[in-house]
């Protein structure tokens, strides 16, 4: 079973992609910050992380730079969770905008897996 790590610091995104990613099968973990991220990544490695940009303390664009750096978790694709397009997607392998109807999550993370 492929497995997902969802990190957003809001709890109802976070819910809302959990139960929409359960419903296409896969392994679904959630961390609010990144300090939380990367204790998850550690504990089991995911085959998508969908990462928010906002997160409290370390960004999530600063987030994705340390895992792309990291030989263990470079290749993990990570997909940006955003309000707005960023202007830089560097260390992003793709976006998703918010808000997302689950259809739009599990399609775009069947894409992905």
């Amino acid at each position: 079973m492929k497995r997902i790590l969802v990190v957003d610091d809001e709890p109802v995104v976070r819910a809302l992609a959990e139960e929409s990613l359960r419903r296409g099968d896969w392994s679904v973990q959630s961390a609010g910050d990144a300090a939380a991220a990367l204790a998850a990544i550690r504990r089991e490695r995911p085959d998508l992380i969908l990462l928010d940009l906002g997160l409290p303390g370390t960004s999530g664009a600063e987030l994705a730079r340390r895992l792309r750096e990291d030989e263990r978790t470079r290749t993990i694709p990570i997909v940006y969770m955003t309000g707005l397009r960023p202007a830089d997607c560097e260390g992003a392998d793709g976006v998703v905008t918010k808000p997302f109807t689950p259809e739009r999550l599990r399609a775009y993370a069947s894409n992905w897996l």
